[in-house]
């Protein structure tokens, strides 16, 4: 059975204990932590004191299960590959951060060996190839789109046989796939069978998404967050991680939560839990 978990990353804008206190309030016990560029969260950082954010994790009862670490550089993805060690995380996990030849010829291979030395599996997300910005949530950069990276099925499977390598796997954005008009199950049980499925983000996307304009503009957070009248059914999803024995965290996720209170944010989070719990059981939802 996979690990439920959650992402920090909708407290992007709000005090790190108090937000994993939030999240261990709603019940979880895994959270995936971030050092990401801004807007997008950045709690922790290489240079913070990894026992003093074990220490706050441990108070609430919270293991980190991965480190997110979107738009940076090279060096500063090997940076944080130290970090993540340090604060005994075994996953870290960046989108394709340039052009498909140049990611798997010069930019992920030495990603790969540092993880591999430290013992921190590397995690791809399927990421639309749209160039990070701080304004992506408006759906910037739709236009500059580099020709190849990894976002469709069948690029997640170039990538695992051009880098054959037991730390380099595949973290699944449901999202991503779906705007690629990808079915996201096929994914899961092609990474299953390989032993590259690393990690799973429990995340949806506005129905009112519109492809080629949109970019990464996934809508409001309440429209990314899985709920029964949502665009995903997540109980497929769920259901097929556990059919392949997919023991990894599943990590509930959204963002767009730019301007919403803590207290919103809380309650849509709960709301979703609600709804993924239900999922969980084995029975669909009615």
């Amino acid at each position: 059975m996979f690990r439920y978990a959650a992402e920090l990353v909708p407290f992007h804008d709000y005090d790190f204990e108090d937000s994993i206190r939030d999240l261990a309030d709603i019940g979880f016990k895994e959270v995936n932590l971030w050092s990401s560029a801004a807007p997008l969260a950045h709690h922790v950082n290489p240079g913070d004191d990894p026992g003093t954010i074990r220490g706050l994790l441990d108070k609430y009862g919270l293991t980190p299960c991965g480190l997110t670490v979107y738009g940076k550089t090279q060096d500063e993805i090997l940076e944080r590959i130290d970090f993540a060690a340090d604060l005994g995380i075994d996953t870290l996990i960046f989108d394709c951060e340039a052009n498909y030849s140049d990611f798997v010829s010069t930019f992920l291979p030495p990603i790969v060996e540092a993880g591999a030395r430290s013992g921190v599996r590397i995690a791809v997300e399927n990421h639309l190839t749209v160039p990070f910005a701080r304004d992506f949530e408006s759906g910037a950069n739709e236009d500059k789109r580099w020709a190849e990276g990894v976002d469709t099925l069948a690029q997640i499977k170039r990538l695992v046989r051009d880098i054959d390598h037991p730390y380099l796997g595949v973290c699944i954005a449901p999202p991503h796939l779906w705007v690629m008009q990808e079915t996201i199950s096929e994914a899961i049980t092609f990474l299953a069978e390989r032993k590259r499925l690393f990690y799973y983000y429990i995340w949806d996307i506005d129905r009112a998404y519109r492809h080629g304009k949109d970019g990464l503009n996934f809508g409001p957070a309440d429209q990314q967050l899985p709920r029964l009248d949502g665009t995903l059914d997540h109980y497929v999803m769920l259901n097929t991680l556990r059919r392949v024995g997919y023991q990894g965290a599943a990590s509930l996720k959204c963002h767009g939560t730019g301007g919403w209170s803590f207290e919103k944010i809380s309650k849509h989070l709960r709301a979703s839990d609600a709804y993924i719990k239900e999922c969980m059981k084995g029975d669909r939802v009615p």
